[in-house]
């Protein structure tokens, strides 16, 4: 059995240890955070030596100069730069001007705000995209809001019988008031 001895100190050695658990805890997280600073660091002063040591090849005059004709093809004067290019990556001329007219072909007439205008009118009518995809870019699209009634000098008579253009289907507006009132 137990004295009352026995549990004090039991008690009080419980005590000790929840009190200090937290605290050792605590102690190696930060031993092991150390450890991974000191690595990081020790990394960050590998690459800066590494960085120092560029530095230092660019001070050569010879480095400099091997560059200077490596990267921006630099020569001395008198001297005669040749540049030798691998054939298999040289697109040939002929097969470089077909493709350049297979371009020029695409662009012809669509210009850019025609394109934009070709979709705001497909856009306002709802039409699918497998018509839109029928029709080429910057085509022209039929309105389907009709078209306001045109009066030839103010007289509503006219309005009815105006003329239309045969290449465009347009009423003839010349000199012409637009009503917009139903």
């Amino acid at each position: 059995m137990l004295s009352w001895r026995t549990a004090v100190i039991a008690g009080v050695v419980m005590l000790a240890l929840a009190l200090i658990m937290p605290s050792l805890r605590v102690y190696f997280e930060q031993q092991q955070q150390l450890q991974q600073l000191r690595a990081d660091a020790a990394t960050a002063q590998a690459e800066v030596d590494d960085l120092n040591g560029e530095v230092a090849r660019w001070d050569d005059p010879s480095f400099l100069v091997a560059q200077a004709r490596e990267r921006l093809a630099y020569v001395f004067p008198g001297e005669t730069p040749y540049r030798v290019v691998d054939p298999e990556t040289v697109a040939t001329d002929d097969a470089g001007q077909a493709e350049a007219a297979e371009d020029s072909t695409d662009v012809t007439g669509n210009t850019w705000y025609d394109t934009l205008w070709g979709s705001i009118l497909v856009a306002g009518n709802g039409t699918d995209a497998a018509d839109d995809a029928q029709a080429p870019p910057g085509s022209a699209v039929p309105e389907a809001s009709p078209s306001p009634q045109v009066a030839q000098d103010g007289d509503q008579s006219t309005a009815d019988t105006a003329e239309t253009d045969d290449a465009g289907g347009t009423a003839d507006t010349s000199d012409a008031n637009v009503d917009f009132s139903e």
